[in-house]
């Protein structure tokens, strides 16, 4: 019962002081996507803001451990990182895809958005974006670096960093080609990784959350560098691969009939997509309740895995798979998942 109160107090929080913020902030950088000069990246920034601006204001839940003084810093900050994220995959994925290389030099501007604001900006920008690359990557420096702890959070927020932009570069030029040899063999040179398929670690590696969690860690002025190696070693690999794979998994039809690119499609049964979602999910659980501030990490488990629970399709793979998922969870974890279902009937209502 005290977990449940403590939980829907948690949720009220979120509602009330977060998310009008994450809002105005994604609102900030559409309009300023929309500004762009060139036409193809002007597209692909707004696409990428339309699509995944759930994806900016999920995340903005994290800033939820940092202390009510930091709170509006550190919303701005992770929005603006998840936007840079998005529009990183995006022009990844549709412009340079066949260029590994090129993707690669993008992807780096995940890394330097971690660099503190007097560093060099270094930063490939496919064209005549106005700034907005620039923009993006700024305002994360900027606001990074006016958090207290963020020269602790830093070294392991870079090596994520690093780590998705590799991954995202490396995926999209598996499915720009048609050879996963390149990604596979990525995937060996990634540690603590036991217990995981080379395609759900590079799906992880697709994932953000884990640089997130340490932007967040950074508003904490009492964060340590054990305190950070142990946010980097919970979120890596467990949360990224459990929120990546049920991401692709609620995919999986239309990614079969269109053709994309799919990690999903990689389990060898139905079976075998369950027993992974399921470890994944157990895992994540069992890492976050090491952490400080546990209780708002483990929720962001319930919230990854009650979201894409909420919006599997009925008579689809993900929705035989959901159920087991979310049976790995504590019954706390209700609230958060009927939250989640409620959301998703009004935004099906509202399209």
């Amino acid at each position: 019962m005290i977990a449940t109160l403590k939980t829907l107090a948690t949720l009220s929080d979120y509602g009330v002081s977060i998310v009008p913020c994450a809002r105005r902030e994604i609102r900030r950088w559409a309009v300023a996507a929309a500004a762009i000069p060139d036409p193809v990246l002007r597209h692909h920034a707004m696409h990428s803001i339309r699509v995944d601006s759930r994806n900016a204001e999920a995340v903005a839940a994290l800033a939820a451990t940092a202390p009510r003084r930091q709170r509006r810093t550190t919303v701005e900050l992770l929005v603006a990182y998840q936007v840079l994220v998005d529009y990183v995959d995006t022009v990844g994925e549709r412009v340079c895809a066949g260029e590994l290389r090129r993707g690669l030099e993008i992807g780096m501007a995940l890394v330097t958005a971690i660099d503190t604001p007097a560093s060099a900006l270094q930063l490939d920008t496919l064209g005549d974006d106005g700034g907005y690359l620039v923009d993006l990557v700024a305002t994360c420096r900027g606001r990074l670096w006016q958090l207290p702890s963020a020269a602790i959070v830093a070294p392991e927020a870079k090596i994520a960093a690093m780590r998705c932009g590799q991954a995202l570069a490396h995926t999209h030029a598996a499915a720009a080609l048609g050879s996963t040899d390149d990604l596979r063999q990525w995937t060996t040179a990634q540690p603590r990784v036991a217990g995981y398929s080379w395609w759900e670690i590079a799906a992880g590696g697709n994932s953000s959350i884990a640089i997130l969690a340490l932007l967040a860690a950074a508003a904490d002025p009492v964060t340590t560098r054990c305190d950070a190696a142990a946010l980097a070693a919970a979120y890596w690999p467990h949360l990224c691969v459990m929120s990546t794979m049920l991401d692709s998994l609620v995919d999986y039809e239309e990614d079969a009939l269109s053709g994309d690119f799919s990690f999903a499609s990689h389990y060898p049964t139905r079976l075998s997509v369950c027993d992974g979602l399921v470890n994944a999910a157990t895992r994540s659980i069992a890492s976050t309740k090491l952490l400080r501030h546990s209780g708002s990490h483990t929720m962001i488990v319930w919230g990854i895995a009650g979201y894409y629970a909420a919006g599997a399709a009925p008579g689809s793979l993900a929705a035989q798979v959901a159920p087991p998922v979310v049976a790995t969870l504590d019954s706390a974890a209700m609230p958060v998942i009927l939250a989640l279902r409620a959301q998703h009937r009004l935004g099906g209502m509202r399209r």
